[in-house]
């Protein structure tokens, strides 16, 4: 038996240690068995080191492929462990292919299927319930089917809201960049020019350069500003505070609270096609949503839900629930269609959460562009005003 010392997360920390195997292989599998997600794993006394692969953070993305694999893979009739073996040598990420590379070891063990996804800490909450409501065998693909396509849906809608914004957040940010390089440097050469010839410094001038001075302080003051402010905001503001602010906000507010409203009904109407219990449906789509104090306030009324309290009225109470959203939820627990019903009603949140970033962009571009034609304009100002300056001196 030889000693491998390893280094690993476990519960967001990076934690050391070392176990006694035969080979690397049992000392990897070990070291998952305690929890722990290993980053590096080598022999004492090995003068090499026997790296895993790289580790970054597991995106919807990533983990809808992996799903969507395992999925194909159960239809043609590959057993769980090798189809999860299969999938995890394709998985360029580290994190990933270690989780995979463990659930395989737990499922050869005989560890429950929900067992295993769950111990490996890097797919949702939902997917190991899923797992565990579905029967073992004809269900488990159309589980991974589901898991995949709800985790494709949300990836999609990060993707097409940050695509909309970043566009003219980057024009924005860039063209004020050039403008603060050019008030900064070339400027205040001019305005020096012209003081050389003994001429007064145009009033335009000297506010840009003041402007540009006060902006570069700022700047140095920045990382300290930051820092006073994230420990006032620790102090003071409470996350769930802080979140509950957001909400208010004009655009991002409406933007964040309709995006985790689509987030809830698409999880409870998965959970609840894959037959997991109501109340744990409930909880699973409430935990799914971003926002802490919407979280908290859907989680908070689990109790209602847990003595029999209809849905509809369990969402009025939480108080941020549309009204559309309320009386759909109550059309579809009276028709017997609620599932349907919800998905629905992800589907309709999705859209409009899609649809007030589309008219924001419409509107903040011409915005924009009209913003830095402003600051262009002094700008162009500052610098004739002095170049006139020094061609009139110039020329007497």
């Amino acid at each position: 038996m030889a000693v491998f010392e390893y280094e690993g997360i476990r519960n967001g920390r990076k934690v050391r240690g070392s176990v006694e195997a035969g080979t690397r292989a049992e000392a990897i599998s070990k070291v998952r068995s305690e929890g722990i997600v290993p980053l590096e794993v080598r022999e004492r006394g090995n003068r090499f080191r026997l790296r895993l692969p790289r580790t970054r953070p597991v995106s919807e993305e990533e983990l809808s492929l992996v799903l969507f694999q395992i999925h194909v893979l159960l239809e043609s009739g590959v057993p769980l462990p090798d189809a999860v073996e299969l999938v995890s040598r394709q998985v360029g990420n580290g994190t990933l292919s270690s989780a995979l590379a463990g659930i395989k070891a737990d499922l050869e063990r005989g560890e429950p299927v929900s067992s295993a996804f769950r111990r490996a800490g890097v797919f949702p909450d939902f997917l190991p319930d899923m797992i565990s409501a579905a029967e073992t065998g004809e269900n488990l693909e159309a589980v991974f089917r589901m898991s995949a396509d709800h985790l494709r849906t949300v990836a999609d809608m990060k993707s097409r809201v940050m695509g909309a914004v970043m566009y003219p957040a980057v024009v924005i940010l860039m063209s004020l960049i050039a403008l603060f390089i050019a008030v900064k440097f070339v400027v205040p050469r001019i305005a020096g020019v012209l003081e050389g010839l003994g001429r007064d410094v145009p009033l335009v001038t000297r506010l840009i350069v003041w402007g540009a001075d006060l902006i570069t302080y700022v700047l140095y003051a920045l990382p300290f500003l930051a820092l006073t402010a994230l420990i006032l905001r620790k102090r003071f503001l409470p996350e769930e505070k802080l979140h509950r602010t957001v909400l208010k906000l004009p655009f991002l507010g409406r933007v964040i609270l309709f995006l985790d409203i689509s987030r809830f009904a698409h999880t409870l109407h998965m959970t609840l096609s894959s037959a997991v219990p109501f109340v744990t449906a409930f909880a699973l789509a409430g935990a799914s949503m971003s926002n802490r104090f919407l979280k908290s306030r859907v989680l908070d009324l689990r109790e209602d839900v847990e003595r029999g309290k209809p849905l509809h009225l369990v969402l009025r109470k939480a108080g941020f629930f549309p009204p559309l959203f309320v009386s759909l939820v109550e059309t579809g627990e009276r028709s017997g269609e609620l599932e349907r019903m919800l998905k629905v009603l992800g589907e309709i949140y999705r859209r409009e959460v899609l649809r007030i970033v589309n008219l924001w962009v419409r509107t903040i571009e011409p915005v924009s562009i009209l913003i830095i034609g402003a600051v262009v304009g002094l700008l162009v100002l500052s610098v004739i005003l002095p170049l006139t300056e020094i061609t009139a001196g110039v020329g007497r």
